[in-house]
Formats: structure tokens, sequence, C-alpha cells
């Protein structure tokens, strides 16, 4: 056994073996140890990984072995080694940054390999026309007797997380060795992250149950959470708070108003800002804004109510294939930079924003997102109009047999081998892949009518793909070439071949098809500009990257990441899945393109859209007596049922007017009781909501009147009258006239 202590200022970690006596327990393979010691800030995780599978592969005439652990991605940049890496998610205490890393590791293994390890290739425009680019080792370190990458782990950023410090880390647990042609596989190693205090809390941290639940979600250490309770800044029992923002223009802000009104009555709160109530359209000011409603208002979702000329988007710098192959760089639209809010994006002033330096300290940006963004990209109030009736009608047809109908299109993209029918890469989108080393779900079939047009299995065309969508069919996958007006075998200007009422849900790796700064896209076509097509929809605004030889793309990988959190993690809307696929993919923001794709992948449509019902029912109408008097208790009674069985709790008000603090637990469909008192006389309104135990709020109950017509009077009080009416008898004098006189 071994232990090795890494100073946070060594870039590169090289192996040593230092021999250590101190306690390491094994763990059973897929489990991991967390313990907590406080009084020195320190976090403990270990992880524990299965034997390597070393298989070979023909590629290009040339066999290579292929290195594997179940459940971990193989990964590798152009030229370099392919060998399995773990994301490690590692919440920190408040308050704190990294000083130290201690690893402990045992139980190491060699294997020999009779062929050279499979190096990592080149990724390639979907759309460009085919390029045969053969793999390539790199030579520095396939000819070196120095162990790749020689390190256990390498850090990739410390970032925020609705208030909360994420450490990631990229960990190896296999080493290999270019001249011995051999691997040294560590089955077990152990991190502890000794940490040093800094001067301030975080204050984007709220007191919400959905943001815990999103932190939990993420790290590997999800118990110490708890060491965030005593911080907590913000309350989340505001009066007038707001779920969703949506933030357009004064001339566009009343065509919004149905939309708003839709979703208060759904329970999804919604406030409308204009530019002139943030008083700039810079997307610095904008996102201070946002930043404000987050913490002020509790605001969880942003619908950016207008096109680049009308809401501007913040335009990243990013580069790609920087590997001594070919160069790209470009500017784009990110609307990811007012999801993510903590720190600038800009920090080194170069006008370069989005740059991994441009965080806080000369760290990277952020990549965490507290709120879920989506835009409507319209000009004018038409499009506007077009706009929210098919928000509108999205969000009323969720039980509606076509969003049954799922249709995969893919296309060929040149002679890859396994790569060269996009086919194979939509394949892993059914029920549970496995494929290259990391496990994401998808559509089940027991559940989902499931059509394919693939020109693997013979060319099809556009008019084939508008009698789906005629026929409806409620979401779309594609991977084919594309531009900024050409997607899925189709210009813009063909659209008006659709004519469907029942929209569907586009996600593309097409090419540029979501560019909406370069005039109108493909994307605003098929979501604002038309009645028909789609509602809402994912695609890129400039390149999206394909491996040849491999399906382990870059715009893959986001693409099963976004499946997989609407499956496989419960996260039934469009926004917070298109965020939390990039947050799953952010261990690996160093591959070549990984940035460039993340940057990239903007959100065509409302954010709080769903796949499925995951907000509790609306509460019966409160039960319980509707008349009474002042001053007396009444009991009042309802209950509500959670689709996915969470835990509840209830919230009352009386005219508007908030009366109670979230209260139970109580089971789905267990009955909730309140008591309440009215003081004085006159006619309420009673109503009651609930929220399960991920955050996630229902709309108000039907109110029940009641009426306090009764004064509550005193003993004294009621016999007054009888004792003034026998004092008068007796005494033949006006009672009430003496003591008023």
């Amino acid at each position: 056994m071994y232990k090795k202590i890494i100073q946070m200022n060594t870039n590169v970690v090289k192996l040593g073996l230092v021999l250590s006596i101190s306690l390491f327990f094994i763990m059973p393979n897929g489990l991991t140890q967390f313990t907590t010691d406080e009084s020195t800030k320190s976090i403990s995780v270990s992880y524990s990984f299965s034997e390597p599978v070393i298989e070979t592969r023909l590629i290009q005439d040339i066999i290579y072995t292929d290195v594997t652990i179940p459940d971990i991605l193989t990964d590798g940049n152009p030229g370099k080694p392919c060998l399995p890496v773990k994301g490690a998610y590692i919440l920190l205490p408040p308050k704190t940054t990294v000083d130290a890393i201690t690893i402990t590791y045992n139980d190491q293994k060699m294997y020999s390999l009779d062929h050279l390890i499979l190096p990592g290739e080149v990724p390639i425009p979907i759309s460009e026309p085919e390029r045969r680019i053969p793999l390539f080792t790199d030579e520095n370190i396939y000819s070196s007797i120095a162990e790749f990458p020689g390190t256990l782990y390498d850090i990739v950023g410390t970032y925020q997380s609705h208030g909360y410090t994420i450490l990631v880390l990229n960990i190896y647990p296999v080493q290999y060795q270019p001249m011995n042609n051999c691997i040294l596989f560590y089955r077990d190693i152990a991190f502890e992250i000794y940490t040093k205090d800094v001067s301030e809390i975080n204050e984007m941290i709220r007191d919400t149950d959905s943001d815990r639940s999103n932190v939990l979600r993420i790290v590997d250490n999800p118990d110490d959470i708890s060491l965030y309770d005593s911080f907590i800044l913000t309350s989340s029992d505001l009066e007038d708070s707001a779920e969703l923002l949506i933030i357009t223009t004064d001339e566009l802000k009343d065509t919004f108003l149905p939309l708003k009104n839709a979703h208060d009555a759904e329970g999804i709160q919604t406030k409308i800002a204009t530019l002139s109530d943030i008083g700039s359209d810079d997307p610095e000011d904008i996102r201070e804004y946002i930043r404000e409603m987050y913490q002020t208002q509790g605001i969880n979702y942003v619908l950016l109510g207008g096109d680049d000329d009308v809401i501007p988007a913040r335009h990243l710098f990013v580069s790609g294939m920087d590997e001594d192959v070919t160069y790209y760089e470009t500017y784009m639209p990110s609307d990811l930079y007012y999801a993510c809010l903590d720190g600038g994006f800009d920090g080194d002033g170069d006008g370069s924003w989005g740059e991994p330096n441009d965080g806080d300290n000369g760290g990277d940006v952020d990549l965490f997102s507290e709120v879920s963004v989506g835009r409507a990209s319209v000009s004018n109030v038409e499009e506007a109009e077009i706009f929210v009736q098919k928000t509108l009608s999205f969000m009323a047809d969720i039980d509606e047999f076509y969003r049954d109908k799922v249709l995969f299109v893919g296309e060929n993209l040149g002679n890859y081998g396994i790569a060269t029918y996009a086919g194979n890469y939509l394949d892993q989108f059914y029920n549970v892949s496995n494929d290259d080393g990391y496990t994401t779900y998808g559509f089940s079939t027991d559940l989902y009518d499931i059509t394919t047009l693939y020109d693997r299995d013979g060319p099809w065309s556009k008019e084939e793909l508008a009698g789906y969508i005629n026929d409806g069919v409620g979401i779309i996958n594609h991977l084919g070439h594309s531009n900024y007006v050409y997607n899925m075998k189709m210009r813009y200007s063909e659209m008006d071949i659709f004519n469907n009422d029942d929209l569907c849900f586009v996600y593309s790796q097409g090419c540029m098809a979501g560019g909406f700064d370069e005039k109108d896209c493909f994307a605003e076509y098929m979501t604002v500009k038309q009645p028909y097509g789609a509602a809402a929809g994912i695609w890129n605004a400039r390149y999206g990257w394909f491996w040849a030889y491999r399906t382990d793309g870059d715009s893959q990988r986001y693409h099963r990441e976004f499946w997989d959190a609407v499956f496989g993690e419960n996260i039934p809307t469009i926004g917070q899945a298109n965020h939390d696929s990039k947050e799953d993919n952010i261990y690996l923001i160093g591959r070549s393109c990984m940035r460039w794709t993340m940057y990239e992948l903007n959100l065509f449509g409302d954010p709080t859209l769903a796949f499925y019902h995951y907000r509790p029912e609306k509460p019966q109408t409160p039960q319980g007596p509707n008349s009474g008097s002042p001053g007396e208790q009444y009991e009042y009674n309802t209950l509500s049922t959670d689709p996915n069985d969470d835990a509840l709790y209830y919230q009352w008000r009386n005219d508007d007017t908030l009366i109670s603090e979230w209260l139970g637990p109580y089971d789905s469909g267990e009955t909730s009781s309140f008591t309440m008192t009215w003081e004085t006389q006159g006619t309420y309104s009673l109503q009651v909501r609930v929220q399960d135990e991920n955050g996630f709020t229902s709309s108000w109950s039907d109110p029940l009147e009641v009426t306090m017509p009764k004064t509550k009077i005193s003993l004294i009080e009621r016999l007054f009258p009888l004792l003034s009416e026998k004092i008068s008898d007796i005494f033949n004098i006006d009672f009430c006239y003496l003591l008023l006189n």
C-alpha cells in the first residue's frame, strides 16, 4: 500500500511510490467510501474499479489493443493512448478551497500487451466532406520510457453549483508503459482532500430542495452536503417568488402574457421582465439581473424572448482540434452564459469571453448552471405569437398518444468504418447502452413507438421525413449533414411541406443549424417562423463533431447524456436536461472539441417544457367548514398525489397571503390537515398547494370560500342585554341611559 501527497501548486503529478503506514479499507467493486473530518476540513473519497478488459481491434489494417473498464469511459486526445478515465465530482466544505490532496492506492497489477494501445482519434466536423484521416500515434509518447498519463489523477477545476463548491477530477486507474508495452492497473484509489479557508460563503446558495437535489445528483460524496446547513443565505419562502423568468422587450411583453398565465395556472409562477426593467440590453447587465432574480425571487428557469438582435447573446470564444492536425476557432452565441451565474467570463479582459482561464483568479469559467435557459428566437409580435401558441399546444398535449412516437433520423457521414452511418450512433438511444465504456439510458422499446429513417437501411428523402412529422411524431433525434439553412435533408425554404398540428421536439447533432446569430437559421424556421414543425429543439450554433472509426464523438456524448438525464436521472424538463448533459461531461472539457460543443448547444424553446408528468397533482379543494365565527379554530383537509410517489409538503394561503410554512412530509395520497382561525368577520378564500421532495410545486387548489358572519362575544356581553332589561323592569329606569350619562 502506498501514499502520495500532492500540493495544489503542482500542475502535473508524476507517479511515485512512497511507503506509508496507514489503514486503507478495500471496498467492493462499484462502491465508494465517504468520511468527513470536520476538524481538519478534509474530505475522504475512495474509488474501486473492476478488472480491465483487454481486446484487439483492427482499424485501417492495423491491430491495436483496446483497454476498457466496465462503466468507465475510455478516452484520449488525437494520437495519444486511449485509456479508462473516471470523472470525479467531489463536494468541498463551505468557505474552502483545495490546499493539498493525498492519494492512497494498492493492489497494483501488471498486464502485458500484444499490440500498441489504440490512439485517440481526430474529431471531424459532421458536415465537412469526407476526409480520410488515418489514425496516428504520437511518437513522443509511444516511444517513451515514461508511463502515460503519468498521474493517477489530474484536476479539471473547482466550480460552483447553486452556491456549493465542487472539485472535478479525472482519475486514471490504468497507466501505460509504451516501451514495455504493458499496463499497470490500480484497483483501489483513495483521496484525502485537504482544504483551506476562503473569506466568504458563495452568495448564490439558497434554501431550496431543488438546489440540494441538483447538487446531490452531481457529487460523489452526498452526505457532506450537511456541512452547508448553517450557511444558507436566502430563504425559499418568498411570497412573490417566481420559478420562470421571461425576459423580452416592451413591444413583445403582452404577447408572452398568455404563456405566463398558463404557467401560473399549472403551478410554474412566472414573471415577465423587459429590457426597460433591466435598464440595458448589455449581456452583462442581463446576466446580473438574472442573478438578482435567482437570489431574491427564487427563479429556476429563464426564457429569453427575442432573437440575437432583440435579446443579445454573449458570443463566447472557443477553439478545437489543437493536436497539430487542424485548428479551428470561432465566436459562437451561447446562452450558457446566462445559465451559469458564478464569476466572470472575461477575466483577462481581452474581449474573448469564455476562455478556460477567464474565470475568477485565472481559473475556468463557470460551467455548472444555476438556472435552465431557453430562447424564443423571435423578431416581432407575429413570431412571438407563433412561439407562444406552439408552446401552449405542446404543454396541453403531454398526454397525447403521438408524444410516444419517436423518430431516429440518421444519414451517411462518409466512409469511416463503424462511424460511416449515423444509425450506428443513434442505436445507442435504445433502452440502455454500455457502448464506448459508459452507461446511458434511452427510449424504452416497451414504452415508445420508435421508427428509423436510416441511410444505413437505404436512402430516405425529406418527403418521407415530412410524412412522419405530419402524421404526428413527438420526438426526433437527428445526426447528419447540416448548415445554417439546411438540416435533416431539408432547406428551411422547403418547410411549407409541413402541416402538422401535433408538434415535436428535435435534437440534432448537425452543424450550424442553430446559429441564430447568422440571420435566420434552420432552428428558427422550425420553431418560430411558421405554426408547424417543432415546438422546441436543441441545435448546434457551429460545427457538430464526430469521431471516425468509433461512435464516441463529442456531440454524441452530449446527445446520449441528454436522454440519460430524461430517462436515467428522471429530469423531465428540456432545459434542465440540456444543462445536465453538459455538467455530466465537464470532466472531459479538456478533450479537443468538448468545450466547443458545450457552448454551442442552445435550447430553442421554453425550458420548462416536459416530456412526462413530474409535478404533484393540484390538491383537492380544502374540505372543512365554509362558515363560522371569528376567533374559533377550524380544521381543513386536502390531499394530492405525486407521479413518482415522492414525499409531499403542503402550504396554505388565505386571500393570496401565505399563512403556513411547508408542512410535512406526507405520503403521496395521504390526507393533510391544517387548523385555521379567522380573527374578524368577512369572506375569505382558502387555498393550498403541494411540493414534492425535489422541490417541484403544484398549482394552487381551487379555493374554498369561507364566511365568518358572526362575531365572537364574551359571556358578559351575551348577558348584558338580559341584565339591562331586568333592571329596567324592576326600577322603571333606562339602565343604558344611566351608563351613558
